[in-house]
């Protein structure tokens, strides 16, 4: 049996298989930050203000290498994500613009 067969997630096993490495806590820019939310930002202030936090993380390319091997969302190492893939900016809520063809 597989190891990825032990676990019945696609979160668990992405986690197992991509583990955080066990880091002290201060290495981390975010780990203290005030206002976790501005990781899974609505805006571009919010995006921003990700960013400023990331921009001098000692462990800002270990963080996005992770948040991509686990298809994450939201801000990881600087990059907003969504399903691992980087964006350039925060999609708008609502449906998309209809495009004349």
């Amino acid at each position: 049996m597989t190891i990825e067969a032990l676990f019945d997630t696609k979160g668990v096993t992405v986690a197992y298989l991509n583990p955080t490495p066990r880091l002290a806590r201060s290495a981390w820019s975010c780990a203290e930050y005030g206002d976790p939310d501005v990781f899974s930002p609505t805006d571009e202030d919010q995006l921003l203000e990700a960013q400023e936090v990331c921009g001098d993380c000692a462990v800002r390319e270990l963080c996005l290498e992770l948040g991509v091997s686990r298809d994450e969302w939201g801000v990881w190492g600087g990059v907003l994500l969504e399903g691992g893939k980087p964006l350039e900016r925060v999609k708008r809520p609502g449906r998309p613009r209809k495009v004349s063809a």
